[in-house]
């Protein structure tokens, strides 16, 4: 078996690189999880945030954006109702109403049903506050540019 010719040098910027890089990650805000990426969530618990991160995905729908541009809208969404509890209420109750148009949670709905339920919603207090801060969550995100 072979040894690794890894000097002091070698091994020294291997590890500063890696540092640096945890350093990167955790100062923007990324999280690891076991599913790559994970929302940093305050106030609202996990299954009304990957709703709306699904949400926010009918609402603006680019196949060539990762998960982790509408989970950042969410995030922006979490923090503002962690300062105000109406806005908790509004998103924990308005995803709640997603899933009972037919009685299925949202998350679980074929697309073309999410885009159903999400047109019987139109014109509600929470379709338009989501939508709204959607459209510049992701529009104004510098790091979506690159795929337009």
């Amino acid at each position: 078996m072979s040894q690794p010719n890894l000097s002091r040098r070698g091994f020294l910027k291997v590890g500063s690189l890696t540092a640096a890089g945890a350093v990167a990650l955790t100062l923007s805000g990324v999280s690891l999880g076991a599913g790559g990426w994970s929302m940093s969530l305050k106030k609202l618990d996990e299954n009304t945030a990957k709703s709306l991160s699904q949400l926010c995905r009918v609402l603006y729908p680019h196949s060539n954006l990762g998960d982790m541009y509408y989970d950042a809208c969410v995030e922006a969404l979490d923090e503002q109702a962690s300062k105000e509890q109406e806005l908790a209420a509004l998103l924990t109750d308005g995803v709640a109403e997603l899933g009972q148009t037919y009685g299925v949670p949202f998350l679980a709905l074929s697309h073309g049903n999410q885009l159903a339920v999400v047109k019987n919603i139109e014109g509600t207090p929470f379709f338009t506050k989501v939508r709204g801060h959607v459209v510049v969550a992701v529009y104004n995100n510098a790091l979506v540019w690159r795929y337009f």
